[in-house]
């Protein structure tokens, strides 16, 4: 089987947003101020599959304190352009009770999956939830209304991104930059 024409044309056509030293750069500074924020909260790293896998190994390496990991994983796009309710593929196989969880994702867009997933944490015991994000869509989420993430390392623009974790149609999510594709800010967000 071949790679899709689309997804060859995607990279070929993209605009690099966040070189991958740009990147470093900002989750090494955020790395500081999580470590100020929760060097003394034990806290429980939980990782949003697939799209934070890429940020979560990357800020995790940068955190010199104890801490655990682990993950859930989540969709709410499927084969969709456009998101819809959260489908849980597999929930964290540590206890949340009396942790302070931190989860860790790629982007937060509109804000619904980040909001129900400090939801869904709270309601297993989570003592407290820090909410921490490479990419920040900020036009978006302030278009809508939504909360902030406690955390980004970046602002983007409202614009279609792949790369770090973020894909264009299942591919690209190996990418070490963060390229944004040119044209309509409505196309469809990454898919989990």
């Amino acid at each position: 089987m071949k790679v899709p024409t689309a997804v060859l044309a995607a990279r070929n056509d993209a605009e690099l947003l966040f070189s991958r030293a740009e990147v470093l750069r900002a989750i090494d500074q955020l790395a500081v101020r999580l470590t100020v924020a929760l060097a003394e909260v034990n806290p429980l790293l939980v990782c949003v599959l697939h799209g934070g896998l890429p940020f979560t190994g990357a800020v995790m390496q940068r955190l010199q304190f104890p801490l655990e990991l682990c993950y859930l994983h989540v969709g709410r796009y499927g084969d969709a352009t456009r998101g819809g309710a959260l489908v849980w593929h597999a929930r964290p196989r540590l206890s949340l009770t009396g942790r302070h969880v931190v989860l860790l994702d790629d982007i937060v867009d509109e804000g619904v999956t980040l909001g129900e997933l400090k939801a869904f944490c709270l309601a297993e015991g989570a003592l407290a939830v820090t909410t921490v994000v490479l990419l920040d869509k900020k036009p978006v989420r302030e278009r809508v209304g939504a909360a902030a993430p406690d955390h980004a390392a970046l602002i983007c623009p409202d614009r279609y991104v792949f790369g770090w974790g973020m894909d264009f149609e299942g591919y690209w999510r190996n990418l070490p930059d963060v390229y944004a594709l040119p044209g309509d800010p409505e196309s469809p967000e990454s898919t989990v």
